[in-house]
């Protein structure tokens, strides 16, 4: 499957290098993107992280993993690879030593229960280990990742893993069209309209939706509306927040 980048090869954001690339068509209902982080900290660099966002991913830690300290406790390392839900409850500090290699694959809104037809509301808030998520399915991809070193490599072997996967998907349907167009537009869209349009009714479509996503459409919409505003002000940082809002 080829590769098309969205973004220059390598960026760097606070010593972090970033690298991020879009999936093969044939995946883009249910992959919104695979990331890269490298970075080498020769002493704890800590930031506060994991603000209330919308993403759901899974994420692999090939050298030293991440620390995550929550309010009141100290740092503990991350699994080696990790299932992110849906996050309401922010907070937590992520802080990096060593060297830090990560590969990211970022989800569409109901890109998971699909394709593992996973009940989205048990990784609500979560970051669970990947293993106790998809024991059957984890550790051929996790094995075959850590074998390689290079992000594009890394890619191939994610989008094929996840190619394998396809056969056994749920299909896309009216629920999963409603939480894409929510994403995409930053949810500033009628949900009720959208199911109108959909042909179910309101109960019916929140019901799927908090079982696909984890939460329900009016949250997730007001999510979506938050995070697009938090990449506003680090785009434009001299605008106010009235003006991102406008």
């Amino acid at each position: 499957m080829g590769v098309r980048h969205v973004q220059s090869p390598a960026k760097a954001t606070s010593a972090i290098q970033i690298r991020q690339v879009s999936p093969h068509s044939s995946l883009r209902r249910i992959v919104a993107s695979f990331g890269e982080r490298r970075a080498d900290f020769k002493s704890i660099h800590v930031i506060r992280a994991l603000n209330d966002r919308p993403d759901q991913f899974m994420e692999f830690y090939f050298r030293e993993p991440y620390l995550v300290r929550e309010k009141g406790l100290g740092f503990s390392a991350t699994p080696t690879s990790v299932l992110v839900g849906v996050t309401s409850a922010p907070g937590k500090d992520l802080g990096f030593v060593g060297q830090i290699e990560t590969f990211t694959v970022r989800f569409q809104p109901t890109g998971l229960a699909r394709l593992f037809r996973l009940p989205m509301t048990e990784s609500f808030d979560q970051g669970l280990a990947l293993s106790d998520v998809l024991q059957k399915q984890a550790p051929a991809l996790e094995a075959a990742l850590a074998q390689s070193t290079r992000f594009e490599d890394r890619v191939a072997i994610a989008q094929a893993w996840i190619a394998g996967w396809l056969d056994q998907s749920r299909p896309f349907d009216e629920v999963d069209q409603i939480a894409c167009l929510l994403a995409k537009t930053n949810g500033k869209v009628s949900i009720s309209r959208l199911a109108d349009r959909a042909g179910i009714s309101a109960r019916q479509g929140q019901r799927r939706f908090l079982r696909d996503v984890g939460v329900t459409p009016k949250f997730y919409g007001r999510l979506t509306r938050f995070d697009a505003a938090l990449a506003a002000r680090h785009r434009w940082p001299l605008q106010t927040w009235a003006q991102i809002a406008a």
